[in-house]
């Protein structure tokens, strides 16, 4: 049980989580780095009186909020008079909750035989937030092959603390691809973050990128993640946007790519209200992308501060992400592995240099 859900408990104030949240606990998934969802009987006051850091968000699927923290995943509270209530969201999905102190599931909508095969039924009446809500499910569970998607009204302004959600909750999910296609079908990703739009754009070679173009790579790298963890997901997200704006010169197709990705990165992020925690370990992985690939070639010396940072273990696996969605075998990869692990041997030998090299006498002693 979350830190919220025990507060909540301990205060006597009847809660349930329900939609995305309910839903990624019935199917045994783990979403800890985005908002957890929790329908409440009660009001925002008697929300404010045991959370002091309480946000009111205006947000279309929370009355009030809490946000992400290292330690917490976060929290939208929307406030009911009874628990019992139904028409949460745009699809019946969103109505199925669960009692944290139980475990139990609550099915008011009939929803339980489409979750039991990870599926969702996307078509719903109200249109109001149904592209928020088909994007979160999307990234989790499937539709059947007869279903025709709906393309639901964009919102007029979204706010960013919106976007941000929508963002994290569509990177929590193992299928996140799917959510991004169909965000960018509606037309949103094209209106709201053009950034990413510019992908598409992207031409790449089809002897290195048989997979496709800058959007079609993104989308394949996104389904080799190992872990959903957030930094790299959006790391992976975000790792070729700089191609864009790059120009081809002196043999490079896309010449500082990574440079200007990183500056890009760092700004799209900022502008979502992501924590500079996370703008500057995803921009780290974006400015670093195509450094493991040289790694068994260049002198250590050149780039230690950028191999024995703690983020180095992380752009690997962005590393291995985009290596094998261009379907181009695991032998690069395996190889900057290596060269890794022997720069971390060295690091450790006191009678040697990060690079292999023997010490002196004399550095040898003051090592030790």
């Amino acid at each position: 049980m979350t830190e919220t859900a025990k507060i909540l408990a301990k205060a006597g104030i009847p809660f349930r989580e329900y939609g995305v949240t309910a839903v990624d606990n019935y199917c045994g998934l783990s979403a800890t780095q985005s908002p957890d969802f929790y329908l409440v009987e009660g009001s925002i006051i008697d929300l404010a009186r045991v959370f002091e850091s309480l946000l009111y968000p205006s947000l279309p699927y929370a009355d009030a909020g809490l946000e992400v923290t290292t330690d917490d995943s976060g929290a939208r509270f929307l406030c009911v008079e009874n628990l019992a209530q139904e028409g949460l969201g745009s699809l019946a999905v969103t109505d199925f909750r669960r009692n944290p102190l139980d475990g139990r599931f609550y099915d008011p909508r009939g929803v339980y035989t489409a979750l039991r095969e990870r599926s969702f039924d996307p078509s719903g009446e109200d249109q109001e937030n149904s592209l928020f809500e088909i994007c979160l499910y999307l990234s989790r569970l499937k539709t059947s092959e007869a279903t025709v998607l709906p393309k639901p009204l964009l919102p007029a302004s979204p706010s960013k603390l919106w976007q941000k959600d929508l963002l994290s909750h569509i990177l929590q999910g193992p299928n996140s691809s799917a959510a991004l296609e169909f965000l960018r079908d509606s037309g949103f990703v094209s209106k709201f973050w053009p950034e990413l739009e510019a992908l598409v754009q992207v031409d790449h070679a089809k002897d290195c990128h048989p997979e496709g173009g800058g959007w079609s790579h993104t989308m394949e790298a996104l389904m080799y993640r190992k872990s959903r963890e957030l930094r790299l997901s959006l790391a992976i997200l975000l790792h070729d946007i700089g191609k864009a704006r790059s120009s081809s010169r002196e043999g490079h197709r896309f010449d500082k790519h990574a440079e200007i990705g990183a500056g890009m990165a760092s700004r799209f992020l900022r502008d979502l209200g992501y924590s500079a925690d996370i703008v500057n370990d995803v921009t780290f992985m974006v400015r670093w992308h195509m450094l493991p690939a040289a790694l068994p070639r260049i002198p250590i010396a050149s780039v230690q501060n950028v191999v024995f940072d703690r983020r180095f273990p992380m752009l690997l696996e962005l590393f291995r992400c985009d290596e094998f969605s261009s379907f181009k075998g695991p032998d690069v990869y395996y190889t900057a592995c290596a060269a890794y692990r022997a720069f971390q041997k060295f690091e450790k030998n006191p009678f040697r240099e990060r690079d292999g090299r023997k010490r002196t006498r004399y550095s040898a002693a003051i090592n030790r």
